[in-house]
């Protein structure tokens, strides 16, 4: 009989599965676009019902005890605080860096991709890594999405504050919605809490984009921000976008007619069944390696070297920033497994309120009445998604 397990060793388990949780809860805890963090929700994967455990009666799994999920929400708060304030500090400090946009995105690909490796071994991470350029072709077009996501919204910060950028990240809602009805209308289901929620998001959004100049706008706004919002618009947009790639990645396979059998139809690159964890190494490592190329052949990569040896800081930032970033996607998918999603999305939605307000604090800019008020109804919004989504998700009696 083998002795029981210890906690240290109960704890490094729990984390090694940190990013095999179902793909179902991560979907109902992003709440039709409530996003985990600025960036984190293009990380992890989304994916439909049909994409959950085929098998209707999993077997019982012990739940993790509350200190531990405690501990994984402290790690997931955390993280992201140090990954949005290197970001800030980044974009303060080498705004004048060119591939500064680039260079983060690198990074957030980077470690998204090997800390998986690292944790969960690289045998059970990339047992369904594309073997040829075909079959990275899908994972092409989603690294591309998620680098749009990031990258323009990184970009945006040039030209409105930091907090602007957290409260327009968070009113994806209202793109999903909309890419939801158009791409698939008839499995979109909103309700008319979802549609008051998009209506705060997005008054909320509109207002804090007043006076929003990176350096505090000084009440100034129009002109000084409109590319900025631009950016942020189309951020949100391909963040909407994501989550219809991943669900036909993560679809199961359609099964083989024998007329498809005869003509050599088979499996779609399009379609192949994968779970959260094996899509999200997939991308973030298509993802790293397309960006890596690009950067070299651009000149980016030994503009950002040059950067970063004149001044150091821009390493040590570049480095919070992904590995804040990977290390909370790992935390906040076990949080989701052993509490809930409305326990995570009540951390990440914490997590936002403390980012804007850290960003005040350790970057003073002008805060105007109107932001307060626009903070509030995004606030509001979010928290009115979340529990339309609790309440449509739990069973009816």
């Amino acid at each position: 009989m083998s002795p029981p397990p210890t906690r240290q060793s109960a704890v490094l388990g729990n984390m090694r599965r940190g990013y095999k949780a179902k793909t179902s809860d991560v979907e109902s805890a992003d709440g039709g676009g409530v996003e985990t963090g600025d960036s984190a929700a293009d990380m992890v994967p989304l994916s439909s019902d049909a994409s959950a455990d085929p098998d209707p009666s999993p077997p019982a799994t012990l739940q993790p005890p509350n200190a531990e999920l405690a501990g994984y929400a402290a790690v997931f708060f955390l993280a992201m605080i140090v990954h949005e304030v290197a970001l800030e500090a980044a974009s303060t400090a080498f705004s004048h860096v060119d591939a500064l946009t680039s260079a983060v995105t690198l990074f957030q690909f980077g470690f998204c991709f090997l800390l998986p490796v690292l944790v969960s071994g690289p045998g059970a991470v990339l047992e369904t890594f594309p073997r040829k350029a075909s079959d990275a072709v899908p994972y092409v077009k989603l690294s591309v999405v998620v680098f749009g996501a990031t990258a323009l919204a990184t970009k945006s910060l040039n030209y409105v504050s930091y907090p602007t950028k957290v409260v327009f990240k968070s009113a994806k809602l209202i793109p999903t919605m909309v890419v939801a009805r158009i791409v698939n209308p008839g499995s979109s289901k909103y309700g008319g809490l979802d549609y008051i929620s998009a209506g705060l998001l997005c008054a909320g959004a509109a207002g804090y984009s007043f006076g929003s100049g990176p350096a505090g706008g000084g009440g100034g706004g129009g002109n000084t921000s409109a590319p900025g919002i631009a950016l942020l618009t189309a951020s949100v947009i391909c963040d909407a976008l994501v989550p219809n790639l991943q669900q036909k990645l993560m679809a199961p396979p359609m099964p083989q007619s024998p007329v498809s059998v005869s003509t050599g139809g088979g499996k779609e690159a399009n379609s192949s069944g994968l779970s959260a964890a094996a899509l999200m190494v997939n991308v973030n490592a298509v993802g790293f390696a397309g960006l890596l190329l690009y950067m070299v052949l651009s000149g980016s990569l030994v503009m950002s070297m040059q950067a970063a040896l004149a001044g150091p800081a821009l390493l040590l930032y570049l480095t919070l920033v992904g590995l804040g970033l990977s290390t909370a996607v790992l935390a906040y998918t076990r949080l989701i497994q052993g509490a809930g999603s409305v326990a995570a999305v009540a951390v990440a939605t914490l997590r936002k309120v403390a980012t804007v307000v850290l960003s005040y604090v350790i970057f003073p800019k002008a805060l105007l009445r109107i932001h307060v008020i626009s903070g509030l109804l995004v606030l509001g919004g979010v928290l009115l998604n979340t529990y339309s989504r609790q309440r449509q998700s739990a069973p009816r009696r």
